[in-house]
């Protein structure tokens, strides 16, 4: 039985804001979808007509290239509106018809957002809660793993700030973890190494999707190669065709090998005590670099700007053998950044060194 509930919905402002927003983005987005599909439904009529380009009194001066080159700009602009309509679409329709439904109860929080029968309901133990950060339009779990979970994203900031408050007195943490050396950075995961030691890399999220994408991607090019190679036996061989369908194959091998999760890009810290390899993976054989750590260092440098003002930047530095090593650089995320630079120290077994701020002008 949970100890605790509540039941977030957006406010009426909002619910009006996002309403009216949504009304008007399907009409706008529904209307330059249907031209757009248009356009590309004339241009696949003309490449799919068998009659020579010679031939047609309206386009006598057009080659293949041209049309494939159409086809393709204006698919790609059909299905990234598509994606970025439908997201935007998916930001907005909560606020008017779902809401948060939260429970908590002595072992863990269960919730979900509901929109009718048959939502689907998560549960997170407290046990593997490293901490709950503070609200900034959503509350979150951190996990030991480094993962977040999202548990809300409805209602107002006084009530996402007592939920805040309940989360963080029954799982007993904060808004940071405690010890911070055994949670893994947020947005970061940790794989053991089978001899000793530990690979840390960015969360690599949907890889499968990914490869759907960039298989999609390729199976595009090679039907556009295809296309040209095709309108070429119609019209006669160009030089400026030949070398697009070459460019057009070269692009769908490129997008089939990069959608193999093996050779997706990525870069890993394989850690042990007092050695730190950098390892970075893609296309080809991965290239390892490889140092002996004596210190690191979380450095702060404060800048001033005639136009942006005043702003500071963090960066993570390793002191090795082969001199400093920048590991992360930024304005935002320093907490984030601390707690990479105390998580690698401790399983490096060196001292994490604190600096700055130092004033520089741009």
């Amino acid at each position: 039985m949970p100890i605790w509930q509540t039941r977030l919905r957006a406010d009426r402002n909002r619910r009006l804001t996002h309403g009216a927003t949504l009304f008007v983005w399907c009409a706008v987005g529904l209307l330059i979808f249907t031209m757009g599909l248009k356009g590309l439904i004339a241009v696949l009529q003309v490449l799919f007509d068998p009659t020579p380009m010679g031939d047609r009194s309206d386009m006598r001066n057009v080659q293949a290239v041209g049309l494939v080159s159409g086809a393709l700009a204006l698919t790609a602009f059909l299905s990234g509106w598509s994606v970025v309509g439908f997201l935007f679409a998916r930001f907005l329709f909560p606020s008017l018809w779902a809401e948060d439904q939260v429970f908590v109860d002595a072992t863990g929080v269960t919730w979900r957002r509901w929109y009718g029968p048959g939502s689907e309901l998560n549960y997170q133990p407290f046990t593997e809660v490293a901490a709950v950060p503070r609200p900034l339009g959503e509350v979150e779990l951190l996990l030991s793993s480094g993962r977040t979970v999202r548990v809300a994203t409805l209602g107002t900031s006084a009530e996402h700030s007592e939920l805040w408050s309940r989360l963080c007195a029954r799982a007993d943490v904060g808004a940071r973890p405690r010890e911070p050396v055994k949670c893994v950075p947020e947005g970061k995961e940790a794989l053991a190494l089978p001899g000793g030691g530990t690979v840390l890399r960015r969360q690599r999220g949907d890889l499968e999707g990914r490869a759907w994408v960039r298989g999609g991607v390729a199976l595009l090019f090679a039907g556009s190669a295809a296309m040209v190679a095709w309108r070429q036996g119609i019209d006669g061989l160009t030089v400026e065709d030949t070398l697009f369908a070459l460019l057009l194959v070269a692009a769908a091998v490129v997008a089939t090998v990069s959608a193999l999760p093996g050779s997706q890009s990525r870069v890993e810290w394989e850690v042990r005590p007092l050695h730190l390899d950098r390892v970075q993976y893609g296309l080809g054989q991965a290239r390892r670099t490889s140092y002996r750590v004596r210190s690191l260092e979380l450095r702060r440098a404060r800048f001033t700007d005639s136009e942006e003002g005043d702003w500071e930047e963090t960066t993570l530095w390793m002191h090795t053998n082969q001199g400093e090593v920048a590991l992360e650089s930024g304005r935002f995320g320093t907490l984030g950044r601390e707690h990479v630079g105390e998580w690698l120290a401790w399983r490096l077994d060196v001292p994490l060194e604190h600096s700055g701020p130092d004033r520089r002008r741009d």
